[in-house]
């Protein structure tokens, strides 16, 4: 894989506490994180899959939808809004990501049944999420591609202006500003116009969170862009943190042959690795018995994992490990801005994770049933909120009533209505500049 320049994650005796833990996540929560990430992952999946094949179609043209695109942040949100964001906080989501958002505020209670049924219908939940069409408390549309990205820009701006006007209260911690941005975005040139305006005015409490899945709608992502995105960050005044190898594989990187594996896999071209995804276990073992087994303690390594396992081995990006995840994003203790460059993988826990087409692709109804199976989803409870998890729907309601994201603290504000005069006074001059005008 194209390796992003790492700065490192801090370390975790100074991160911030979450409630009244002392360490990052608790085993019983992330369990419970991992529950809520497949049901997120579920209903996302089944949302596009319902309006596509299911819900009654007059005209017979593909709805659409992406699911491989929303479930490569599938992790990265599920640890944001049931774990790290607080009412002050505002996010703009990748818009492909949209399915996600709706499935996580249903869960949380602020999302309905009947728009989720009527995905990307009239009155339904949004394709991309939007303020003035959307139910579910979006905090900024988005839709074209690096809008969400420089909008977080400005409004960081904009909430440092109301705190140095004291528009805002002094005891008001400031609200972060997130990003949840594809990795092509950075195709677009607004997005380092944010960069240098953000530098200009200093700004602060910014967030940018890069899906770096490594395929977009064109085509797999050139090897060599992210030897260079960390470096333009940190020039106009970013910290970077690179999320690249899980929990999992950071343990089999310590065992004989380790080093070898690592070095493979930051060396495997992007394509080569999407490919591999596709393929399984079989495929992973193929190349790295070819490539790696004359190294000492490789094939006792491959040895200790079956086909599956070791497919899940070679698949444990940071980008959807809970637990990397959420040391990252808690080691955070300044206001300075940063860019997370999490690695992840387009398709992730779904039947074409990696394949090079599966950007607009669709499960199709034998896939849904096998997918549908393996979540242990029953006929008739599709939309419910804990169908198919192994905790106890009352542990999981507890969990959801005290996430952080829904505590005390205003979300939505409604300015006074300004009253409009029926007629407004002008003043005709024979010569005016445009200026003036």
């Amino acid at each position: 894989m194209a390796q992003a320049k790492a700065k490192g994650v801090a370390s975790a005796s100074g991160r911030k506490k979450r409630l009244e833990t002392s360490n990052v996540v608790s085993p019983e929560e992330l369990k419970v994180l991992s529950e809520l990430r497949q049901k997120v992952l579920w209903l996302s999946s089944w949302m596009i899959h319902n309006a596509n094949h299911v819900r009654p179609n007059r005209d017979g043209l593909k709805v659409g939808g992406h699911q491989a695109s929303s479930s490569s942040m599938v992790s990265l949100m599920t640890a944001l809004y049931f774990n790290v964001l607080t009412p002050r906080d505002r996010v703009a989501v990748k818009p492909h990501a949209s399915p996600n958002y709706h499935a996580i505020q249903y869960l949380l209670g602020r999302q309905t049944r009947d728009k989720l049924e009527a995905f990307r219908a009239l009155g339904g939940a949004q394709s991309y999420p939007s303020r003035t069409k959307d139910a579910d408390d979006v905090d900024f549309s988005t839709g074209s591609v690096g809008m969400g990205v420089g909008i977080t820009t400005f409004a960081s701006i904009a909430q440092d202006y109301l705190r140095f006007k004291s528009l805002i209260p002094d005891d008001e911690a400031p609200g972060r500003m997130v990003a949840l941005m594809g990795d092509a975005e950075l195709d677009e040139g607004n997005v380092f116009e944010a960069l240098l305006e953000g530098w200009k005015h200093d700004v602060r409490n910014l967030w940018w969170v890069i899906d770096y899945n490594r395929q977009s709608l064109d085509s797999v992502i050139t090897d060599n862009l992210f030897s260079r995105v960390d470096d333009i960050f940190r020039t106009t005044g970013w910290e970077v943190i690179t999320l690249k190898y899980g929990k999992q594989l950071q343990r089999a990187f310590n065992a004989s042959g380790g080093d070898a594996l690592r070095q493979w896999i930051d060396d495997c071209p992007n394509s080569l690795y999407s490919a591999l995804v596709y393929k399984g276990g079989a495929g992973w073992r193929e190349h790295l018995t070819r490539d790696l087994g004359d190294t000492a303690g490789i094939k006792a390594l491959l040895d200790e994992y079956d086909d599956s396992a070791l497919h899940a081995l070679m698949t444990n990006l940071a980008g959807h490990d809970l637990e990397s995840i959420l040391e990252a994003f808690h080691s955070v203790e300044s206001d300075l801005p940063y860019c997370f460059i999490a690695y992840t993988i387009k398709g992730w826990g779904l039947p074409f994770a990696g394949h090079k087409d599966n950007h607009a692709g669709l499960m199709n109804l034998e896939q849904m049933e096998a997918f549908k199976t393996a979540q242990g989803i029953k006929d008739g409870e599709e939309w419910e909120p804990f169908s198919g998890l192994n905790l106890p729907n009352d542990e999981l309601l507890a969990f959801l009533e005290g996430v952080p994201f829904t505590q005390d603290g205003t979300r939505g504000y409604e300015a006074a209505k300004i009253e409009v005069p029926v007629a407004l006074p002008f003043t005709y001059a024979a010569q005016a500049s445009t200026q003036e005008a």
